[in-house]
């Protein structure tokens, strides 16, 4: 609690023009923009999945061996 009390009273001796000065060092960098292209890479490999994936109820091997081919095709990032 005292390193409180030190901060504070360190703070209050400072003069307007040395706070300015020490703020003018501090940067404050905000973002400008947020990406949301990883977001977006990951959704479409999704849908690339979802779109092209068969249904399991037609044939269960033919279902397996389809899933499989668009899994590597997901993830090796072909029609992105």
């Amino acid at each position: 609690m005292s390193s409180m009390k030190d901060i504070a009273s360190l703070i209050e001796s400072l003069s307007p023009e040395e706070i300015k000065t020490i703020m003018d060092e501090v940067k404050q960098k905000k973002p400008t923009r947020v990406s949301t292209a990883r977001r977006m890479r990951s959704m479409k490999i999704t849908d690339l999945y979802f779109d092209n994936a068969p249904r399991p109820k037609d044939d269960w091997q033919d279902y397996l061996n389809h899933s499989d081919g668009i899994r590597d095709q997901c993830v090796s990032g072909v029609d992105l």
